[in-house]
């Protein structure tokens, strides 16, 4: 399997090489982190080499999205309507709200009892109209939010599902493999749905903010690439300029 890069030279070499495709990657963090910026980074290089961003948001409109983002020169509205990124939006979703802008994708029918089937659909088109033959590079904003609105028993359930279905893909379809990341927020989640969504990912990445500093600790709980080696202190991370920067 091919490992892929980062575009981040420090947390490459701190996962033991890079990214594995095909993999999960977690990104937990606090309530006052910025710790989740990092999957954007990521995305916003991966973008830059070729791959195409999914945004699955759980978590809010699509206006607070775009200024969350804009923190890290993440232009939304531009990689969207330059092709680059699509969004599937559950929020927007399960509230009713209806963009005009092509790179949304959402269905107002979409709720907990059917939301699978409507949900893979949603993708299935993104993935016809958009992917087609780039890798997709898809981040979860956030998984917190999606057991919020499915209830957490569902969504550890629709993991199990997803998983499956991403090992069918994988015997069944001739495509590049996709990079999956999962933010999670521990302060609005239980240690059991934390626990699951651990367990299905190769990666687990830790941040822990301070008040005392405006540099947080990131720490790399699991890697799967032989050539890893926890540093037991961890990384320096903070956000400097739109910038993701590690020491």
């Amino acid at each position: 399997m091919e490992i892929l890069e980062t575009g981040i030279p420090l947390l490459d070499e701190a996962l033991g090489g890079g990214l594995l495709e095909d993999s999960n990657f977690l990104i937990v963090y606090d309530t006052y982190s910025n710790g989740w910026t990092l999957a954007f980074e990521i995305m916003k290089n991966r973008i830059s080499v070729g791959d195409f961003g999914v945004v699955l948001n759980s978590v809010f409109p699509l206006t607070p999205l775009k200024m969350e983002l804009r923190m890290l020169n993440f232009d939304v509205e531009k990689e969207g309507r330059s092709g680059n990124l699509a969004i599937l939006d559950i929020f927007s979703s399960f509230h009713r709200l209806k963009y005009d802008e092509g790179y949304v994708y959402t269905d107002p029918t979409l709720d907990s009892a059917t939301f699978l089937p409507k949900y893979l659909h949603l993708y299935r088109r993104i993935l016809k109209e958009r992917i087609r033959e780039r890798r997709p590079i898809g981040i979860d904003v956030t998984v917190d939010s999606l057991a919020f609105l499915l209830g957490e028993e569902n969504t550890i359930k629709l993991f199990q599902n997803l998983m499956a279905l991403k090992e069918k893909a994988k015997m069944e379809e001739k495509r590049k493999r996709p990079i999956n990341i999962f933010l999670l927020n521990k302060g609005r989640a239980s240690d059991r749905l934390v626990a699951w969504i651990a367990l299905y990912s190769q990666y687990v990445v830790e941040f822990c903010s301070s008040s005392k500093s405006l540099w947080e600790r990131m720490v790399i709980r699991k890697s799967p690439l032989p050539d890893f080696k926890p540093r037991e202190k961890g990384y320096t991370f903070t956000l400097k300029r739109g910038r993701v920067i590690l020491q």
